[in-house]
C-alpha cells in the first residue's frame, strides 16, 4: 500500500471536494481509514449543524479510502451507500473512520461511523465499491 501522505496529497490535487472540505487522512492502512474533517461555518446548515450532504460526503470519502487499501485492481466507484443519521453534529473536528467488511472480486463492502469531537455517533453507513480492472477516462478541462 502506498504512502497515507501521498495519497492524501493526491486527493487534495484532484478531489476539489475533499480540499474544499478540509478533509484530513489520520491513519491509512489495510482494510482501515480514519479522516478527520474540521467544523467549519460554511459546512452547517440552519441551527449551526453539519450538513447532512457534508456528513455523506466524508463517509463517502473515508469508505472509499479504506476500499482502496484492499483494492487490486486500476480505481473503483462507488456503488452504493446507505447512511442512518443518528444525532446532529455541532462539535468539531469530526472523526470519520471505515473498515473493509469484505472484499470480493467486483465489490467491496465498507463499514462507516461518523463521530464528533466527543466521540457520539453521529451517522452509521454501509456501502459497496466496485472495483474497475481498465482506466477510465472522463471528460477534464
Amino acid at each position: 500500500m502506498e504512502d497515507p501522505k501521498m495519497i492524501e496529497e493526491i486527493f487534495k490535487n484532484a478531489d476539489h471536494v475533499f480540499r474544499y472540505v478540509g478533509a484530513k487522512v489520520l491513519l491509512l492502512e489495510q482494510g482501515r481509514a480514519v479522516v478527520e474533517i474540521p467544523f467549519k461555518e460554511e459546512l452547517t446548515r440552519r441551527g449551526n449543524v453539519l450538513h447532512g450532504g457534508i456528513i455523506m460526503t466524508a463517509i463517502d470519502f473515508t469508505g472509499g479510502l479504506a476500499a482502496f487499501t484492499v483494492n487490486d485492481g486500476v480505481d473503483q466507484v462507488t456503488q452504493e451507500l446507505k447512511v442512518n443519521f443518528l444525532e446532529p453534529m455541532y462539535k468539531g473536528p469530526f472523526r470519520v473512520e471505515g473498515k473493509v467488511l469484505r472484499k470480493g472480486s467486483t465489490v467491496i463492502v465498507v463499514e462507516i461511523e461518523f463521530r464528533d469531537a466527543e466521540g457520539n455517533l453521529g451517522a452509521k453507513a454501509l456501502g459497496s465499491w466496485y472495483i474497475l480492472r481498465k482506466k477510465v477516462q472522463g471528460n477534464s478541462k
